[in-house]
């Protein structure tokens, strides 16, 4: 009896430091095969490195979340002796909630709960993700040089909502006045979506695509070569969008593709089709 006490509570504590996908997050979303644990220590030491990088004037450390004291989430209505197990139960879970969402928010970057395997969101207090994405795409394009073994593709983030055409819509309508209004440009829509069947991938790709050319007569969609692809991706009852440069020419954004050797990869293509009968399996990675 002693012994499932102790499990019981060992798995609250536990499950109460974890932090859930929400609408309103700005972020990172990145893909990995089975290792999560080892591809979330990868993306903090990736942000982490170019964000003193790139922002040198702020601090390495997180930021000291405020604590509140018992005594102030207490009502004056609340006497001190007060005995009332339920009550005391019910301020400890607020009290819990609150401390939690002070933590979450001024924690530069953090890991939160998506509810898909393979799939992890690191939620950040930056104001554009999409900049410090962008610098580490670049160095690892020009540079060819591999530093995660675990993570697969990495785009940032802009927004949250929730995965309903009206949100999707609102929250979508918000984005693309900062790159769809005043200068023309080529795009495509990349749609994905995970444990949802209640969007329709054809209707949202449509309503989007004409609501950009309705930003802007002389926006054009491409889909072989855009200079700015929406990306959408659905995790059961959250959307996440973002709105990236050059998606195919980094190679879909995956850091793997990213840092191979073209001319190596070449000659490695020629070679295997001298032994087709001896191929390798395909790879099941996620991209």
């Amino acid at each position: 009896m002693g012994d499932t006490r102790k499990k019981k509570k060992f798995y609250f504590r536990k499950r109460r430091n974890k932090y859930f996908l929400e609408p309103g997050f700005r972020g990172f979303f990145c893909t990995c095969n089975f290792r999560e644990k080892d591809c979330v220590k990868e993306v903090y030491n990736l942000l982490n490195e170019y964000a003193s990088k790139l922002y040198p004037d702020l601090k390495s450390e997180e930021a000291q979340a405020p604590v509140a004291t018992a005594s102030e989430d207490r009502s004056d209505s609340e006497s001190e002796d007060e005995t009332d197990i339920g009550d005391l139960l019910k301020r400890e879970v607020e009290s819990m909630k609150k401390d939690s969402q002070r933590s979450l928010k001024h924690k530069r970057f953090q890991v939160v709960e998506t509810g898909a395997s393979n799939c992890i969101f690191i939620k950040t207090n930056l104001p554009s993700p999409e900049e410090l994405t962008g610098a580490i795409i670049k160095d690892l394009y020009s540079t060819k040089l591999q530093k995660t073994r675990h993570v697969l593709r990495l785009l940032p983030i802009m927004a949250t909502c929730k995965a309903n055409l009206p949100d999707i819509m609102e929250c979508a309508g918000k984005l693309f006045d900062n790159y769809f209004l005043k200068e023309p440009s080529t795009f495509a829509v990349i749609f994905n979506k995970r444990f949802n069947s209640s969007v329709s991938r054809d209707l949202i790709i449509k309503e989007l695509a004409e609501m950009v050319v309705l930003k802007n007569g002389d926006n054009k969609a491409d889909l072989k070569n855009p200079s700015l692809c929406i990306i959408v991706e659905i995790i059961k009852g959250i959307c996440l969008l973002s709105i990236v440069e050059n998606y195919y020419m980094y190679k879909k954004y995956n850091l793997h593709e990213l840092t191979k050797d073209e001319s190596n990869s070449e000659f490695e293509g020629t070679e295997a089709k001298k032994f087709k009968g001896n191929s390798p399996e395909e790879d099941q990675n996620l991209t």
